[in-house]
């Protein structure tokens, strides 16, 4: 593949893996079968989840072309330079309707996306946008007349990145079994922009569409601790409860706020840049350059077990 800047945590992380299946098969080949296999599975685990973690990325790898194609829309650098302009013009009265996000081989941004036809507004015209399409070096390097078509001349996309690419994740304050620390790993989890909109709209979905998010919940205790103040029949307790009642307005006002938030997140179609690539679980993560440094090279391969049985 042409060279990105994510290839030597690629090479890094399929060394791991390497190491992790070398590591297996020596723990299979030191517990014959019909032994106790407690230790043993014991013992296995952690190289086995490494494979259930990372396998995806060997198999997204598996399918880049030795030559990745490029778009071929036929656009002259004039047309290119017309559409790049409307395709700017578009984004920002908010015209511009993304349908995927992908990076390519080289680490690039493609996007593609609904357009108004400039001589028809009740047609589309779908484009294929290079780079972040709300930056100055976005550029339109296709037109297409349906986004089928658009998506088949595509290159394939690569393995998208991770939250956390230099370590695990921290730890929740919440217990994981609590529905908002389950939303926050998924929000840690999630390579696709949809994925964090979904989680938003639990917390801030009100019925009778959907069970009350936890900001409705929220806003409905406040409701409650300041009833009860108010119950009091006294100064402070009118007082506590006014002060209770402000707190659930601005509940109200979060709850909207958010579900905006949640509506950009889904209609930004965006997935992680592939340079987040996740740090190996059994090898030492090389340590992210210093400013004016070279980056770190690429591991070279190892010669393990895996290589020998394969």
């Amino acid at each position: 593949m042409p060279p990105a800047r994510h290839h030597a945590r690629w090479h890094l992380l399929i060394t791991d893996l390497a190491h992790a299946a070398s590591q297996a098969i020596r723990i299979l080949d030191e517990h014959p079968a019909g032994q106790d296999t407690t230790g043993r599975d014991a013992r296995l685990w952690p190289y086995l989840q490494t494979w259930g973690e990372h396998d995806v990325l060997l198999r997204d790898l598996a399918l880049q072309p030795a030559h990745p194609p490029t778009p071929s829309p036929g656009l002259t650098p004039e047309e290119q330079e017309w559409w790049t302009a409307r395709a700017r013009s578009l984004r920002s009265h908010d015209l511009l309707q993304p349908r995927e996000s992908l990076y390519d081989a080289t680490g690039r941004q493609l996007t593609v996306a609904f357009a108004p036809h400039p001589d028809d507004a009740d047609e589309e015209v779908v484009l294929v946008l290079a780079g972040d399409i709300d930056s100055p070096e976005m550029r339109a390097i296709g037109r297409y007349d349906t986004d089928d078509e658009a998506i088949r001349d595509l290159p394939p996309a690569v393995p998208p990145g991770t939250l956390f690419p230099n370590g695990p994740a921290p730890e929740l304050i919440s217990p994981p079994g609590l529905r908002l620390a389950q939303l926050t790993r998924d929000v840690i989890d999630a390579q696709h922009s949809a994925s964090v909109a979904e989680a938003i709209s639990y917390v801030t979905d009100l019925p009778p569409h959907a069970p009350a998010g936890h900001i409705a919940q929220l806003t409905e205790f406040l409701d409650t601790c300041a009833t009860w103040a108010t119950a009091l029949d006294t100064r402070a307790g009118r007082e506590i409860a006014v002060r209770l009642r402000m707190l659930s307005a601005q509940t109200g006002h979060l709850v909207q706020d958010l579900a905006q938030v949640g509506e950009q997140l889904e209609e930004a179609v965006a997935v992680l840049p592939p340079h987040r690539t996740p740090a190996p679980r059994h090898l030492p993560a090389p340590r992210p350059p210093a400013v004016g440094t070279t980056p770190v090279a690429a591991v070279p391969p190892a010669t393990t077990a895996s290589t020998q049985h394969r």
